[in-house]
């Protein structure tokens, strides 16, 4: 019944979008069936509402053969749906740092079964300063939510941007979101808030080489002031979230 509602909600999305299905033709259909795949966990599709995957992955521009790398991929709530997109003939490699596989049990069991059930999937732990891609593999580097939780650990993120971009091949994506934090404030509110200054996201990304190609209000919030810890139930799953979509240059 869940998974009735979240692809009816997608026709929604797609008929009230302004020339979107028309627009994205065959990416729309690669993201509705994705999103309406059976095996989705009922965990994934409760998820759906709060996070919006039809607009966000529509708008990275993934597509049917890629090579994907999904950082902080947690236990792989999009590494699935990009899976979908990608198809057989594309890959995802879901990564996680590892203390975080360490700290949260959960995750290596479910990406084993992900990747169990899916061939397309590949999970890797490694430290988000030290990936380990090879150059020009890649064609979309997507971070959901995470980039502040990069900033509040030990991992360099200057050296982070500098290897996503290596190993991107050229026009490659670099797809982040994560929750808007007061502007101007920079990293002050990465721990209490759990938010990031979108200026300060950019500003690093393009001193990296990558050019912001577009951004998205499709997890726009004009509810949210921005004050609030993104835990904090009278925000969770409406908070304010910036979409950039970064370019490398071909």
């Amino acid at each position: 019944m869940i998974k009735k509602i979240a692809l009816a909600v997608f026709s929604v999305i797609l008929l009230s979008g302004a020339g979107m299905a028309s627009a994205h033709g065959d990416a729309s259909k690669g993201v509705a069936a994705a999103i309406a795949a059976p095996d989705r966990p009922e965990a994934d599709v409760k998820r759906d509402a709060a996070r919006q995957p039809a607009k966000v992955l529509i708008f990275s521009a993934i597509k049917p053969g890629d090579m994907v790398a999904d950082l902080g991929a947690g236990g792989g709530y999009f590494t699935r749906l990009i899976s979908g997109i990608v198809g057989e003939h594309g890959q995802v490699i879901a990564q996680n740092p590892p203390d975080w596989v360490e700290q949260y049990k959960s995750i290596a069991p479910a990406l084993a079964a992900l990747a169990k059930a899916r061939p397309n999937v590949k999970a890797v732990t490694a430290k988000f300063d030290d990936l380990g891609f090879t150059d020009e593999s890649l064609d979309v580097v997507t971070m959901a939510l995470i980039y502040h939780d990069v900033v509040l650990s030990s991992a360099d993120t200057g050296a982070m941007n500098k290897q996503i971009y290596a190993a991107l091949k050229p026009g490659g994506v670099y797809l982040i979101t994560d929750h808007h934090a007061k502007a101007g404030s920079g990293d002050a509110s990465t721990e209490k808030l759990h938010r990031i200054d979108a200026a300060l996201v950019r500003k690093a990304v393009e001193a990296a080489g990558f050019t912001l190609e577009a951004q998205s209000d499709a997890l726009h919030f004009d509810s949210d002031d921005r004050t609030k810890n993104v835990f904090d139930p009278s925000v969770r799953g409406k908070t304010d979230r910036f979409v950039y979509r970064f370019r490398k240059a071909k």
